[in-house]
């Protein structure tokens, strides 16, 4: 048998999507599951600048750049996996729906509660894209972390910990093959989970992590 060659995240050969292990009875999904972990846009009350408003069109633009660069080990179709909180995970989503790759939103807490938390306080325009997004997914592609979910590392009371946790099992169930791209500057969260510690756990459980997208850099005028 020839050596298969990488292919672009795009591929969609769904006849080449491989089971999990050797020898299991029924194929996954999809040949690939793209996970995506970034920051949100900052409070206006943000002391240290992470991800300011007005670099919204830099960040997506590199997102778009790392997306459309990542290559997978086998063929057949991507799938995107990210929750939907303002700045990162949003513009992740619209990224990929331009590149007409299908995604997932995995929400740690009930839609209206991640609203309230995670999107508002970036401003109306992204409670907007929120629920287009919502809308254009639809309710077969929405999500909601249950109490048993996320507990890979033992329990805990952290929610973003756990979220970070269940996407690894939701992506672990899609494909064989998980890469995690992160939007990143480089620096401890604010609290447990967040970026850092889901780029930090990542290879523990079979997730390869693409090159980070350097936020601080950016951020550079």
């Amino acid at each position: 048998m020839s050596e298969m060659k990488p292919t672009q995240v795009a591929a969609s050969d769904p006849a080449a999507v491989q089971p999990v292990e050797q020898g299991a009875s029924e194929p996954t999904p999809f040949a690939h599951a793209l996970l995506f972990t970034g920051h949100m846009i900052d409070r206006t009350d943000r002391k240290r600048p992470r991800f300011p408003a007005w670099a919204e069109g830099r960040a997506r633009a590199a997102i778009l750049a790392s997306v459309a660069a990542i290559v997978f080990a086998r063929p057949g179709l991507t799938v995107g996996l990210a929750a939907a909180a303002s700045g990162g995970d949003l513009l992740f989503h619209e990224v990929c729906a331009e590149l007409g790759i299908p995604t997932r939103i995995l929400l740690g807490l009930p839609a209206d509660e991640f609203l309230a938390a995670s999107v508002a306080p970036a401003g109306p325009d992204w409670v907007r894209r929120f629920h287009a997004l919502l809308a254009a997914r639809g309710p077969q592609n929405l999500r909601i972390m249950g109490t048993h979910d996320g507990l890979l590392e033992g329990e805990t009371d952290n929610i973003w910990q756990r979220a970070n946790l269940w996407m690894i099992e939701e992506a672990a169930a899609l494909a064989p093959e998980r890469v995690l791209l992160a939007l990143w500057d480089g620096a401890s969260g604010d609290g447990p989970g967040g970026t850092e510690h889901f780029v930090q756990i990542a290879p523990e459980f079979g997730v390869r992590v693409a090159p980070p997208i350097q936020m601080q850099a950016l951020l550079q005028r």
